[in-house]
Formats: C-alpha cells, sequence, structure tokens
C-alpha cells in the first residue's frame, strides 16, 4: 500500500463523517431514531465514536505487532452499556466525543507501518480478520448504515 493509497482511506473515513456532519447542521440531537430501543441522534453518533475508538485500538496494536480485542464481547451487550455510559455526557459532548474518535481512528491508519500495511489484522469483536483496507471499508458501511438511519429520522422530525 502507498501514501496515495493510504490517505484514499483517510479520505474515505473523512467523507463518510462529514456527510453525517453536514445533515447535523441545526439540528436537535435528541431526535428518536429508533422506537424499539430507544436511540437518539445522540446515542447513534456516540455509538460511532465507541466504535472508531475500539477500530483504533486494533489498528495501534496491529501497528506495533500485536492484537486487541474486546473481552469477552457480546455485540448488544456492548452497545447498550455504551449508550448507557453516555446519558450523563450533554449532546455537545457527545458532539466532540464524535469529532475526536473519527481523529483518532485516522491517525491510527496513518500512523501504520508501510511493512504492515498488506498484513492480517485481529478486528476489535475479536471473531474476524482481516485488512486495514476491509476494515476502514466496513467502518465506513457503518457510518453509512447510519446516516441512512440518521437522515429518516431527522425527515419524519421535520414533517411532524
Amino acid at each position: 500500500m502507498t501514501a496515495i493509497d493510504r490517505e484514499h482511506l483517510v479520505d474515505l473515513l473523512s467523507a463518510t463523517h462529514s456527510k453525517t456532519r453536514a445533515i447535523l447542521k441545526g439540528i436537535d440531537l435528541d431526535i428518536q431514531v429508533y422506537d424499539d430501543g430507544g436511540w437518539r441522534i445522540r446515542d447513534i453518533l456516540g455509538h460511532i465514536a465507541t466504535w472508531d475508538r475500539q477500530v483504533s485500538l486494533s489498528l495501534r496494536a496491529f501497528s506495533s505487532g500485536t492484537e486487541y480485542a474486546i473481552p469477552e464481547f457480546d455485540e448488544e451487550a456492548f452497545n447498550i452499556e455504551d449508550v448507557r455510559r453516555q446519558v450523563s455526557l450533554t449532546s455537545q459532548q457527545v458532539f466532540e466525543e464524535w469529532e475526536m474518535a473519527r481523529e483518532l481512528f485516522k491517525d491510527a491508519v496513518r500512523e501504520i507501518p508501510q511493512d504492515r500495511f498488506p498484513g492480517d489484522l485481529l478486528y476489535p469483536w475479536g471473531d474476524e480478520r482481516g485488512t486495514v483496507v476491509k476494515l476502514v471499508k466496513e467502518m465506513c458501511d457503518h457510518d453509512e448504515e447510519h446516516y441512512s438511519e440518521i437522515s429518516r429520522a431527522i425527515e419524519a422530525s421535520l414533517e411532524t
């Protein structure tokens, strides 16, 4: 992987993040997105930030020749606990955490030694391995999925 390829991955991360940031201008982050779980926009932003930090930990471990995975990972329990942990934060704090976590993710991609890029790394959820490129693309897809959900929730709130 060349430096240009690495910057392409960083650009992908920036693009999906910027797309979401653009639809949030002037929007109340307390708008409900999921009826069944009670998640609001702010909860989804916090969720994305948490995963950006977890992926950063995996990438940094990979860069140093070790591995990282969330201990005893249960996706549903992890996500529920993550939302609970963020309840005491203001919407502004959640937004700032979301911004900061994406920067950590991009920095972790930039810091991977050139000779490590073609390698196989353990993803933070612990039951999957793959390349840095595949992981970044999966996380961009994750962003896109949540972007769509947030976008629909914003549209629905404007109709009422």
